[in-house]
């Protein structure tokens, strides 16, 4: 660091020490704390998933969630999403999703992107991003009585 001059390696310095001080390495997934079994979204739920780019392989969509504990990750939800196609539910796949009870949201990281859903009482109500943070769907859903 002695080629540096001092206005780079201060600038430098106040980096590293920013990063540090805002929680450098954390990821966004990890809930803020365990959330109480009570409190996590299980179920079913149903709604829609809404294309927001029209110009693509994207289709709009009824969706199931089904959503169930992860007994061995506190804090943390299953979900298996399921799309209707000619009046069938379709599996799509499946994912895990940290669950921050705080503010009541939901948390999935897959590939291609991730899901972040707010829950409100029997509604889910979110967006799936791609990896380059382009807003792919509008999800709305509704808890299943029962």
């Amino acid at each position: 660091m002695t080629s540096m001059r001092p206005i780079h390696r201060a600038v430098l310095l106040a980096m590293v020490v920013g990063l540090s001080l805002f929680g450098a390495g954390q990821t966004s997934s990890s809930p803020a704390k365990p959330a109480n079994s009570d409190a996590l979204p299980l179920g079913d739920w149903r709604g829609d998933s809404i294309c927001v780019v029209r110009e693509s392989a994207c289709h709009d969509e009824k969706a199931l969630y089904h959503v169930t504990r992860l007994p061995d990750k506190p804090g943390w939800i299953s979900m298996r999403l399921d799309k209707f196609v000619d009046g069938r539910a379709v599996t799509m796949g499946d994912m895990e999703c940290a669950y921050e009870a705080e503010n009541h949201v939901l948390n999935c990281e897959f590939a291609r992107g991730s899901i972040q859903l707010a829950v409100s009482g029997n509604r889910m109500e979110g967006a799936m991003l791609l990896t380059d943070k382009t807003l792919w769907r509008r999800i709305n859903l509704k808890k299943d009585k029962g």
